[in-house]
């Protein structure tokens, strides 16, 4: 059976079928999911869109949130509006790195990844949940390290390995990725996060989408709900 489902033409098939399941399932929010993608246990916004080729499961994206070519998601709660870059790779799980002996699942999961485990029970908690806030944007080929939390409006550039937390806001890159800088000033920030635009109705921000290219013109946009 393992084999049938590795056929190309049974793969293509399959995921086929359920894509066009779960765009029928979730047809009032107009889900569009690419060519070869599985989406699996998630809970999705309005207008969400998943480029070709993503894997996405038990995970949660906010509205008109997209997520390009080749990404995989797991175990991540995303909000709105995020721009999700090709080939990233968002709780991907961990290993023990100290008090661990071994680093093999074998030792710690009691799923055979390799054939066997010897473990009777889980022992490590291989994924933590990933929170990435509203307006996100995260470059190209990004990894983000299973227990981070990425505030809104951060920018994550190309290629970045995020291992610990990133402010509202901030810009980091590098392996691992690192503060290289800030998008506003902290009073400015404030003022943004404060106004929530992301939960304005889509009538709102269609009428006043010009609003958001300059923050002296955003000053007159109204505030958001909080949710």
């Amino acid at each position: 059976m393992k084999k049938l489902m590795k056929n190309p033409f049974t793969l293509w098939i399959a995921l086929t079928v359920l894509a066009l399941i779960e765009e029928w399932r979730c047809r009032d929010r107009k889900i569009t999911i690419g060519y070869m993608s599985r989406v699996t246990n998630c809970d999705l916004g309005l207008r969400v869109t998943f480029g070709d080729h993503v894997l996405a499961f038990n995970a949660q994206l906010g509205d008109f949130t997209y997520v390009a070519d080749g990404t995989t998601i797991g175990q991540a709660r995303i909000g709105k509006f995020c721009s999700i870059g090709p080939e990233c790779k968002i709780g991907l799980g961990r290993h023990p790195t100290s008090i661990f002996v071994s680093t093999h699942p074998a030792f710690f999961s009691p799923e055979p990844r390799n054939q066997i485990t010897f473990a009777d029970r889980t022992y490590f908690n291989e994924h933590g949940p990933i929170v990435i806030g509203n307006d996100v944007w995260l470059g190209a080929r990004a990894l983000i390290m299973d227990g981070v939390t990425i505030g809104d409006g951060a920018i994550v550039a190309a290629g970045a390995v995020v291992t610990r937390d990133v402010a509202p806001f901030t810009m980091v890159g590098g392996v691992p990725a690192k503060r290289i800088g800030e998008r506003f000033t902290p009073e400015q920030a404030a003022m943004i996060r404060a106004r929530q635009w992301w939960n304005l109705p889509l009538e709102v921000l269609q009428a006043e989408f010009r609003r958001l290219h300059d923050l002296k013109a955003f000053s007159g946009l109204p505030a958001g709900p909080s949710k």
